[in-house]
């Protein structure tokens, strides 16, 4: 009786964020408890997830139908989801939010819930869309024609590779008369690559997520959270799950993350706008996650909190250009998440980002493992770029905004609470030295930082631009094709 309660209690979670979207749509002013009430599902049933209080697998509609998989490799996404979603609801407490958006929030809420747990193609499939159009839709709501045009872009590249992921997911049905992740293995070179391209481009890596910092860094800052801090991890997922399944990824995946770490951490260290570089910084830790399945999940939860804290406080940035950045102060409700959500994802203790960063070094043999501490290097200098700014305490921000944003603050909270509870599980006399290494690490990046700065100032210190249209095209198909080839 207790798995069969457990599976109506995993199909009523399923269901309720469009049931509550629903109910929002007739009840306006109950929208954002209802949002509020989604959010505190998932994040129960993530806890139920690593407690093992539910079924670790459930079919629906037969061998051929749904198959939904709710393990701990889901549990720290579904948790994140929570998280980002009720921060980005409290955050917006007190302001009138565009159009539909707590709808839309709460049926993106769904979709990335869906797309953690599914391991059928075809679900994956119908997920990933509810959660590509869901993002259009909010990328839309400041309603001016250049959001118009990043949403279309985002709209119709996503589209396109999720057409090709279905060309996939049919071949492999062809080949395998299965829909599973694990009937993969078997389908054939061209099976596997036409899937990786759909997901590698909605996880934002490398080539095929080019178009990721100009979307994320144009959308309104709570759209920008909710995208940089658990959108892109629809992707990730499925790519983790099938890493297990396909050896071929055990090599192919970490050196595409690698690449795309590399890249990212590149054009960051070059950017001039801060939101940019809080995006193409995504790009790059989107990578990092995918190196090792195994620690990917804690090290997506701990960036996609840090991240979702700093697009959050980035509408009370004094400005986005970061040409004299020392010289603006900044309210504490500004300066102390910039501070705390940026050495997060650097990776100093007692963070979250200091575990996550500690366990995916000790997943990773040594030679990828000195590259990480190399990157980790690179992030800090990224970053040391938002340190110049002084704390002034008497900086009040623009009305209606309050001084310090709820939202915000429960993201803050995460991180040094689960920080907390993974130095409790975890502590160990070896993270004594991972913590002197994370110091060793901050003092060469704010190091390479001041290198670069006086280059910065030179008109020529600048990369070529990515992002317009037909590169994002080319990219994607460079990618497909090489992975074709590299996977025969």
């Amino acid at each position: 009786m207790a798995p069969l309660s457990g599976q109506f209690l995993l199909i009523g979670w399923l269901l309720l964020p469009y049931t509550a979207a629903f109910l929002a749509a007739l009840l306006p002013p109950l929208a954002r408890w209802l949002a509020v009430l989604c959010c505190l599902a998932t994040g129960a049933v993530a806890v139920a997830i690593q407690a093992g209080a539910l079924p670790a697998s459930l079919s629906l509609l037969g061998p051929y139908g749904v198959e939904l998989q709710p393990d701990g490799l889901a549990a720290p996404f579904l948790l994140l989801d929570a998280l980002v979603c009720g921060a980005v609801v409290l955050d917006g407490w007190r302001r009138t939010l565009p159009g539909p958006f707590l709808l839309l929030l709460m049926v993106l809420h769904g979709g990335l819930a869906s797309a953690f747990v599914a391991v059928d193609l075809v679900s994956l499939y119908v997920t990933l869309e509810v959660v590509g159009i869901g993002a259009f839709l909010l990328i839309l709501g400041s309603r001016s024609e250049r959001s118009l045009w990043l949403a279309l872009r985002y709209l119709l590249i996503g589209n396109t590779v999720m057409t090709l992921y279905l060309v996939g997911a049919a071949v492999v049905y062809l080949t395998q008369g299965s829909f599973r992740l694990d009937a993969v293995a078997g389908a054939g070179a061209a099976a596997l690559a036409l899937l990786l391209v759909g997901l590698l481009t909605k996880a934002g890596l490398f080539l095929s997520g080019l178009w990721l910092p100009r979307t994320h860094a144009e959308a309104p800052a709570e759209v920008s959270a909710l995208l940089s801090g658990v959108v892109v991890a629809a992707g990730i997922v499925p790519l983790l799950r099938l890493s297990s399944v396909v050896p071929t990824l055990e090599t192919v995946l970490p050196m595409i993350g690698l690449a795309s770490a590399g890249l990212g951490l590149l054009f960051a260290l070059v950017e001039a706008d801060a939101k940019r570089l809080l995006a193409w910084s995504t790009l790059s830790q989107m990578g990092l996650v995918v190196l090792a399945p195994a620690a990917g999940g804690l090290y997506a939860l701990g960036h996609g909190l840090a991240k979702a804290a700093l697009f959050l406080v980035a509408r009370r940035f004094p400005g986005r250009d970061l040409a004299g950045w020392a010289g603006r102060p900044l309210a504490a409700g500004v300066w102390l998440p910039l501070w705390i959500g940026s050495l997060s994802i650097v990776g100093v203790p007692p963070l979250l980002g200091f575990f996550a960063k500690s366990g995916l070094d000790r997943a990773l043999p040594e030679p990828t493992g000195l590259l990480l501490s190399l990157l980790t290097v690179g992030s800090a200098a990224v970053y040391a770029r938002l340190w110049g700014a002084p704390l002034h305490g008497k900086a009040a921000p623009t009305p209606p905004e309050p001084a310090w944003s709820p939202g915000v603050l429960l993201l803050l909270l995460a991180l040094l609470l689960l920080g907390a509870a993974e130095a409790t599980r975890t502590w160990s006399p070896e993270l004594l030295p991972a913590a002197a290494k994370a110091a060793l690490v901050l003092a060469a990046g704010v190091g390479v930082h001041l290198l670069l700065q006086p280059l910065r100032r030179n008109p020529w210190f600048r990369l070529p631009d990515l992002e317009g249209f037909p590169d994002l095209v080319g990219g994607i198909g460079v990618v497909g094709a090489g992975l074709l080839v590299w996977i025969q």
